[in-house]
Formats: structure tokens, sequence, C-alpha cells
């Protein structure tokens, strides 16, 4: 599923995921996400990105992401489900337009 963002479109990837036989789903562009684990994805690339010394090669990244991953409190992760409702109530007011989230 993707929302034909430019990552999503990368050549790489699509002949990955037909290699994968992984089908794709249409999803329409400039749709809000609905799940849960893309605030804690937010979340994660804001620590990232907001580290000291940034990473010089793939393996640094790897493992600061490792890092950050496990010093997530998780009462942070757990907050981001009853905030669900608030943002379904968002979504429909914003016609499937912007919102804040």
């Amino acid at each position: 599923m993707d929302d034909n963002a430019r990552p999503h479109r990368a050549r790489l990837l699509r002949s990955y995921l037909e290699s994968e036989t992984i089908p794709h789903i249409a999803w329409p562009a400039r749709s809000p996400d609905l799940n849960p684990i893309e605030h804690v994805w937010d979340m994660l690339g804001r620590w990232i990105a907001g580290r000291s010394v940034p990473s010089g090669t793939l393996h640094e990244l790897q493992q600061a992401l490792l890092h950050e991953w496990a010093l997530l409190p998780q009462q942070a992760i757990n907050d981001t489900i009853p905030s669900m409702p608030r943002l379904c109530q968002a979504c429909i007011s914003a016609r499937v337009f912007h919102t804040r989230y």
C-alpha cells in the first residue's frame, strides 16, 4: 500500500515487490495515516534527527535506530492508541484533507 510518494514509486522498490509477488494496493494521495505505528515511526525519526552526531554509514544508522528504539518510552507508544478517536474525528472533519496530525 502506498500513497504515490516518490520513495514508494522507485523502480528498485517496485521490482522488489514484484519479485516477491507482493501485491500493490492503490491508496489515494494525501490520505491520512490512521495507523498508530506511523506516529511511533515519526517519534523515532525525530529522535534520530536530533542526535548530536549524525550517522555516517548505513551500519551506524542501523545501530542508532536500534538504540533509539530501545529508549522509546513505552508510555509514549501507549499514548498513541487513545489518540485514535481524536485522529479519526479530525480526518472526518477535514474530509480527508490536511489535519494537524
